[in-house]
Parts: C-alpha cells; sequence; structure tokens
C-alpha cells in the first residue's frame, strides 16, 4: 500500500498555518481534486484524503497527536461521519456555500448517515432596493414561495392514517454494501435513496415527497451601503429538508433602482446640476438634492462649465465600516434659449464690452486664450 503523503503538504500549508489557512487551502484542494471536477484516475481517492487532512488539522487535539505520532496519531478518521473526528456538514456549508456544498459533498454525508434525513436546497430571490434604502439599511420585507413541510401529512409523505415502511432492501440503514472484486464499498440505498424508509401510500396534497410550496414573508437585515449584484445569505430560509433534514439558505441578490438625480460612483453619489451662466460668471448660492433632502452650495464667481463641488460625507455608508462617501455636485452652465429681442441687444451690448475691455490676448478668458494660443502655434 502506498504512503499516505504528508497532510501539510497535501493541502500546501505550513506547520504553522492558522485556521483560516487551512480553510482557504482545504476549500481550494477540495475544488480541484473533486471528481465531478477532475477526470484523472484517482481523483476521488485524492479527494478523500484531502478531506481526511482537513478532518484531522483542523481539529487541535488531532492535529496535535498527528504533529506528534504522525498518521499513527489520529487513528482512523472518516472525514464524512460528521461526529468526532470527522469534518462538522455545518462548516463546510459555510465555508462552501449551501449549493457547492450540495454539489461535493452531500452525496458522502447521506451515505454516511443513518437517519435518512436530506438537506433543503438553497433558494435565490431578487431584492430590488433604492438608494434611499442602500444608504440606511436596516430591514426590508421579502415575499417569496418555498417547499416547506406538507400540512396534510406533516412531512411525512404518507396518507394521513398511514405511516412510511421501513425499506426491505437496506434495512432501514438507508446504505447498501456493494461489491466489486476485492473492494466492498458502502453507498445510499438506490431503493429508498438513502433514507431507509419509502412511501408506500402517499399523501395526495404532496404526493409522497412530503412538501409543497409556502408564501413566505419576512424581514431581512440589510447592511447598508449594498451594491448591485451583491448577495446576502440568511441561514435556514430556504427550502425545508426531506424527513426532518435541515432547511437550505436563503440568498438575497440586490439590485439598486436607478434614482432621478444621482449615479453612483462606489461610495461617492454624482448629480449634475443646471446653472445659468449668470450665477456662473457672479457667484451664487444655488440648491441642490441631496439623500436628506435639499441643501445649499455656493458657486465661485468664474465658475466653468464641468466644475465638481464636492459635499463631504453627503455619500453612501462604505461597508462594513463607520465612513461615508461623499456627494459630487457637477456643475453644467446653461446656455439660453428662446432669446427675446431686448434680451440679444444686451448680449451683444455685453460681447462688444468684454471684447473692447479683454481683446483677445492676454485679458481673454482662460480657456479662450489656451485655444488661440494653441491656434497660434499650428497655423503661425
Amino acid at each position: 500500500m502506498a504512503e499516505k503523503p504528508d497532510y501539510y503538504t497535501l493541502l500546501d500549508v505550513p506547520r504553522d498555518a492558522d485556521a483560516a489557512a487551512l480553510k482557504k487551502a482545504f476549500r481550494k484542494r477540495a475544488m480541484e481534486v473533486h471528481p465531478d471536477r477532475n477526470q484523472s484516475p484517482g481523483a476521488e481517492d485524492q479527494f478523500k484524503l484531502v478531506n481526511e487532512a482537513y478532518a484531522v488539522l483542523s481539529n487541535p487535539e488531532s492535529r496535535a497527536r498527528y504533529d506528534q505520532f504522525g498518521h499513527e496519531g489520529p487513528g482512523r478518521v472518516d472525514p464524512f461521519s460528521g461526529g468526532a473526528g470527522g469534518i462538522n456538514p455545518d462548516d463546510l456549508r459555510d465555508m462552501f456555500g449551501g449549493d457547492l456544498f450540495e454539489q461535493f459533498f452531500g452525496g458522502f454525508f447521506r451515505n454516511a448517515t443513518r437517519s435518512g434525513a436530506r438537506h433543503g436546497r438553497d433558494i435565490t430571490v431578487d431584492l430590488e432596493l433604492s438608494l434611499e434604502d442602500v444608504a440606511k439599511g436596516g430591514e426590508k420585507t421579502v415575499e417569496f414561495r418555498r417547499p416547506g413541510p406538507c400540512t396534510t401529512c406533516s412531512g411525512s409523505g404518507a396518507r394521513p392514517g398511514s405511516a412510511p415502511q421501513t425499506c426491505g432492501t437496506c434495512g432501514g440503514a438507508g446504505r447498501v454494501r456493494v461489491q466489486h472484486g476485492f473492494i466492498a464499498m458502502v453507498q445510499g440505498c438506490p431503493h429508498c435513496g438513502g433514507q431507509g424508509k419509502v412511501v408506500t401510500d402517499p399523501c395526495g396534497s404532496c404526493r409522497g415527497s412530503g412538501l409543497t410550496e409556502e408564501q413566505v414573508t419576512i424581514k431581512a437585515p440589510l447592511p447598508a451601503g449594498l451594491e448591485t449584484g451583491h448577495k446576502l445569505r440568511l441561514d435556514g430560509e430556504g427550502a425545508h429538508g426531506k424527513q426532518g433534514g435541515l432547511p437550505g439558505d436563503l440568498y438575497l441578490r440586490i439590485k439598486v433602482k436607478e434614482h432621478p438625480f444621482f449615479t453612483r460612483k462606489d461610495a461617492d453619489l454624482v448629480c449634475e446640476v443646471p446653472i445659468s451662466f449668470v450665477q456662473a460668471a457672479l457667484g451664487a448660492s444655488v440648491e441642490v438634492p441631496t439623500l436628506e433632502g435639499k441643501a445649499q452650495v455656493k458657486v465661485p464667481a468664474g465658475t466653468q462649465s464641468g466644475k465638481t463641488l464636492r459635499l463631504r460625507n453627503r455619500g453612501l455608508p462604505l461597508v462594513g465600516t463607520r465612513g461615508h462617501g461623499d456627494q459630487l455636485v457637477r456643475l453644467q452652465v446653461e446656455t439660453p434659449v428662446h432669446l427675446t429681442s431686448r434680451q440679444k441687444e444686451l448680449l451683444e451690448e455685453f460681447e462688444r464690452i468684454a471684447a473692447a475691455e479683454r481683446g483677445d490676448g492676454e485679458h481673454a478668458e482662460p480657456r479662450r486664450r489656451s485655444f488661440l494660443d494653441k491656434l497660434k502655434a499650428v497655423f503661425e
């Protein structure tokens, strides 16, 4: 028999690796060698070894024995037992998420259990938020449908007055022993699906599944500062499990609605505010929107179109911190339209006076002067 590899080498971690480093390395290696993703010969054996290594090293007592005595120290370890010396399936669900857990480990733990309980599936619900919701956080009412225990049969799957029968193939164990030449394997019972019981007289409401669709309304806690694409996980709010299995998780997929005034740049809010050319030239105090209401900002005299004013801490919260972004007020100088004859006369007079006083040289306006300088350099 080939000698077992060193557990630390197998997970590619140093011998002083902490719990977080072990989890990260284990997740990476498990995804690399899982038989569903890795079709090379021996992938399943490698996958089991990786799980065994993590089961030993993630337990302080078994790790200490391994460090002192090597592979003989912890004794025989079944990583999928879910008991002492094995990996807690709930820890794996937290590490991989419900969907990947079911894909990678569901079969192993179903084969290892005698109860027949099956974990419920995860559910994803789209949740649309306003920018005001994002700014304040708090709670949001979420309505959705999920599989819940059948009220007619109380989740048993059997018609009222009857009960599920012990599986005759596995004797209620949920597992059967299969011989392949010299190798004996234990796998989930194909007759009862690993549940140990079969429904011979199914419930008319759920057709033997033990589950029916239910309408659910919950209050979901929302951290402030969320963005479109964020996913929030609510433990145990997914589909109910069969035969008393734990429920899956609920994932809220966030979409932030467009706002009539603001666009978002990370935690900063950007709004464009039109001002007249007189306000831009002479300076003014103008009213601008914020998420908390209205505010006054001072427009300096001589403001050019596109100038940005910054309102500190008027943006969105930074997720996980007490900080806030800023609000950026981008000023757009608006050219007047539909002028009356008198307005045209006044503007023409203004232009004549301005041209006479400034000329087109060093006293020209900054942008015009820059343009004239470039024009001169190219054509003269």
